[in-house]
């Protein structure tokens, strides 16, 4: 019989820490976004992190970099 292999626990690394982390597709429903607009806006953000094949997203430095964006536009006025 073979035993299959695990990933790496990753509650172990988040457990305590206020960080959030979703997917695209999950995120993209969060925000109202279109996919790939949201995509993009992550980008921007430079809110990627990559674990092996898969991306998360760091909501704490995409919500930072929206606030940054919108007090930019508002001191325009």
């Amino acid at each position: 019989v073979r035993k299959l292999r695990k990933g790496p626990d990753l509650d172990k690394y988040l457990e305590g820490k206020k960080k959030r982390y979703t997917t695209y597709g999950l995120g993209a429903g969060m925000y109202s976004l279109n996919y790939y607009s949201f995509v993009r806006l992550c980008k921007e953000a430079g809110a990627n992190i990559q674990i092996k094949k898969k991306i998360v997203v760091d909501l704490d430095i995409l919500d930072a970099y929206l606030e940054s964006a919108i007090d930019m536009e508002g001191g325009n006025e």
